[in-house]
């Protein structure tokens, strides 16, 4: 659920189409946890019979209809017709977002996800205008894809090289960011050699537009790493940084025997796994 409910508040960052109050109203209720009040928001704007914000009603009928609850497969069914037949009706703004829904429900609200389908969705998506934020948004879905879902009879360094190779698409910083933290979790997960994720860990931070919990891990992340390639002077920066901008985080006390050691002010302390 949170999936649409985020995509809701993506579409409320921009206009999709000329829109009314009643458009924005349906979109905020999504956000808003309200799927069953935006239905019918969305039902009385295609009532309306204007064109020009019907095609984005019939877009937010479908996303609610994905999150009102009991979601059944038949009701799952019903949303993707819809965004199947907005997606063959044009490359707008509309027809994007429904071809990342479809994506989407592939890989996400199927009873049996299906993961090549979901790739070939955001494939078409990135190629077709690689510049929307729609398309943006989906590189890094496909790069989940590439990398735990596709073609898992090949070893992961392959899978994440794929993945890595996404980079070239990914036009604007979030997307960018999101990307490099997708392959350092890789590296982690499939326990890669640890140093091969910093420069995505690095890249991510550079990038911004981390969350809060995200860039407190990154920040500590960086350090340990930098740490251990003997880095002194990025280690001290990023532990720093994690005291200075989260001042409650549970890692203080690491943190300050680490910048203890880096000093030689005490002996080193066994080093845990960077946090993926």
């Amino acid at each position: 659920m949170r999936i649409a409910f985020g995509m809701a508040a993506l579409v409320l960052g921009g206009a999709v189409a000329a829109r009314g109050a009643g458009l924005a109203d349906g979109w905020r209720a999504i956000a808003g946890y309200q799927p069953e009040v935006a239905r019918k928001i969305f039902a009385q704007v295609q009532a309306a019979g204007q064109p020009a914000t019907a095609r984005e009603a019939r877009l937010g009928e479908a996303v609610a209809m994905l999150v009102t609850q009991p979601v059944s497969d038949a009701q799952t069914e019903a949303a993707r017709e819809k965004f199947a037949a907005l997606a063959d009706e044009g490359r707008d703004d509309v027809a994007l977002a429904a071809r990342f829904y479809l994506g989407r429900i592939a890989q996400h609200h199927l009873s049996r996800p299906n993961p090549a389908a979901a790739a070939r969705e955001f494939r078409a998506l990135i190629e077709q205008q690689p510049a929307s934020r729609w398309a943006q948004a989906a590189i890094s879905r496909l790069a989940l894809l590439e990398v735990y879902a596709l073609q898992l009879d090949e070893p992961p360094a392959e899978r994440i090289a794929r993945a890595e190779k996404l980079l070239a698409w990914a036009q604007q910083p979030a997307a960018r960011s999101e990307l490099h933290l997708v392959v350092a979790g890789a590296i982690f997960h499939y326990r890669l050699p640890a140093q091969q994720a910093l420069p995505h860990l690095l890249a991510a931070e550079r990038e911004g537009n981390l969350e809060l919990i995200t860039r407190a891990d990154t920040y500590v992340q960086i350090a340990e790493l930098s740490r251990a390639a003997g880095n002194v002077a990025q280690a001290r920066t990023f532990y720093e940084k994690l005291l200075r901008e989260f001042p409650r985080d549970q890692r203080h006390y690491l943190v300050r025997q680490r910048l203890m050691e880096l000093d030689g002010k005490q002996p080193a302390v066994a080093s845990p796994a960077p946090t993926p």
